[in-house]
């Protein structure tokens, strides 16, 4: 039995939804190459709908043990999770790598900083919120295994 991967956090829907936006996702039948916010890096995704396995070789996806952000975009450019196209504009353009830099990958204040522009931007938070729960719901209901073998992160 292949491993379940742990819950995806939010921060991860933000940067897939951002990467979606952003036209950093690069379909090709099963497999997907994902660009950085910086592009810098690329990364990988495979996925394999019938064993409901997938597997990324960002960081999160894996040292962490959860989907990040390239897996996940990916299967919202499939179609596999819905989203408000909307919640995805919001983010486009966010630099990922620069916030992470800036505060030095504590992701909660990476959130704030993020939540801070989209609230002086007038967007609805309440609704942005609801958006995100939707999707992490979806993600859950997935309930998507590690696909094998797993590839490596990018070198920077």
């Amino acid at each position: 039995m292949a491993a379940e991967w742990k819950p995806s956090p939010v921060i991860k829907i933000y940067e897939a939804l951002g990467a979606v936006a952003d036209g950093r996702v690069e379909l090709e039948g099963d497999t997907a190459r994902v660009a950085s916010s910086d592009k810098a890096k690329t990364y990988d995704v495979r996925h394999d709908p019938a064993a409901g396995s997938i597997t990324a070789n960002d960081n999160g996806s894996y040292w962490q043990g959860y989907l990040g952000y390239p897996g996940i975009a990916y299967l919202m450019e499939r179609g596999a999770l819905t989203y408000d196209r909307a919640l995805a504009d919001e983010l486009a353009g966010v630099p990922w790598k620069e916030l992470a830099t800036r505060y030095r990958n504590d992701w909660a204040k990476v959130e704030k900083h993020v939540r801070d522009d989209l609230s002086t931007r007038g967007v609805d938070l309440d609704r942005f919120d609801a958006g995100l729960a939707e999707i992490s719901g979806q993600l859950e209901k997935l309930a998507l295994t590690k696909l094998s073998p797993r590839l490596r992160p990018p070198k920077s």
